[in-house]
């Protein structure tokens, strides 16, 4: 039987959270800005600023639905621990996903919100392997939150996600917000960020 190893979560629960949920917060409104993010230890394959966004934005209200590659014994048992958050085997209804970017196939299945409750769609949590580093993508972002354009450089993005970014398919309000983390580092693309491939 193989054993499920419990990781350190925030040192400080209460200021730790605060202090990453202003980073989100500041990221969120500010598409593109790379933000720290740490944790005393590492949830693998789970990077640092992943885990500590995990244990900042879940709780026992917000479902989360896990990908393949994260959906192991160790992951499950650690944000049941942290976080409390129910884990959904249908991506539909979760309020969170978490994935590696390379995973995402098709942005089809995940719950964009609606017009009264724009605010219960999904936001995907997806880790990549660089942000702004040699390789992957250069997107120009621009819109609310953004003085000029900003261009960033991201890794593993699938055509399925290039597609939803570039064509956003749903009529705003609604639609999909994404938190892209790299080792102690994220960047947010939210909704109502307009993206170009360069």
């Amino acid at each position: 039987m193989s054993r499920i190893d419990l990781i350190k979560g925030f040192a400080d629960p209460v200021s730790d959270s605060q202090f990453a949920f202003r980073q989100l917060l500041k990221a969120m409104s500010e598409p593109g800005l790379l933000c720290k993010l740490t944790t005393p230890e590492s949830l693998d394959p789970m990077s640092e600023a992943l885990f500590a966004t995990c244990q900042t934005l879940l709780d026992q209200q917000t479902s989360i639905w896990l990908s393949k590659e994260f959906d192991t014994p160790d992951i499950r048992h650690n944000l049941s621990f942290h976080t409390g958050a129910p884990i959904l085997d249908d991506a539909a209804k979760a309020q969170f996903a978490i994935a590696f970017a390379g995973e995402i196939q098709s942005t089809e299945s995940f719950h964009k919100g609606d017009v009264e409750y724009p605010e219960t769609a999904c936001t995907l949590l997806l880790q990549v392997n660089a942000l702004n580093g040699d390789d992957g993508d250069t997107l120009k972002l621009s819109g609310p939150g953004i003085e000029t354009d900003v261009y960033i450089r991201i890794s593993d993005l699938t055509p399925a996600i290039l597609t939803y970014l570039t064509t956003r398919p749903d009529r705003f309000p609604l639609g999909l917000d994404l938190i892209l983390a790299a080792e102690d580092a994220l960047l947010c693309i939210p909704r109502s960020t307009h993206v170009e491939v360069c």
